[in-house]
């Protein structure tokens, strides 16, 4: 039986959340390093080429492509639900965006069909 759209696109993005949050802790730590390194005396220099050797520039691209992923989500999410509480619910889009607490313009933006079968009702 296939899931509810609502309940795989919630299951997206808690996924990429989870991965953001690893991203970005794992970037934290590295800093953690770097400033345990400097406290204990150890010159600049030396602390930003360790960080840099370690694949600092590669860590905090990680970070930031897991955050615009979980960015990604969230928004599929929000075009489908107004998508759905229009098309399926019968509401109007001035409704949705009350709903929502966004502007119409907002609401009828994320309205917008998406070109992607797999958000979403219908």
């Amino acid at each position: 039986m296939t899931e509810d759209w609502f309940v795989e696109a919630i299951e997206r993005v808690a996924h990429a959340g989870r991965q953001a949050c690893l991203a970005i802790e794992t970037a934290v730590g590295e800093l953690r390093k770097g400033s345990e390194a400097r406290s204990a005396g150890r010159p600049i220099v030396d602390v930003v080429d360790e960080l840099i050797g370690a694949g600092g520039r590669e860590t905090r691209l990680s970070a930031a492509d897991a955050f615009r992923e979980y960015e990604r989500a969230i928004a599929a999410m929000r075009s489908a639900v107004v998508r759905a509480l229009v098309d399926e619910a019968g509401s109007s889009l001035t409704e949705v965006a009350k709903r929502m607490k966004i502007s119409r313009q907002a609401a009828a933006r994320l309205y917008e069909p998406t070109g992607r079968s797999d958000e979403g009702p219908g």
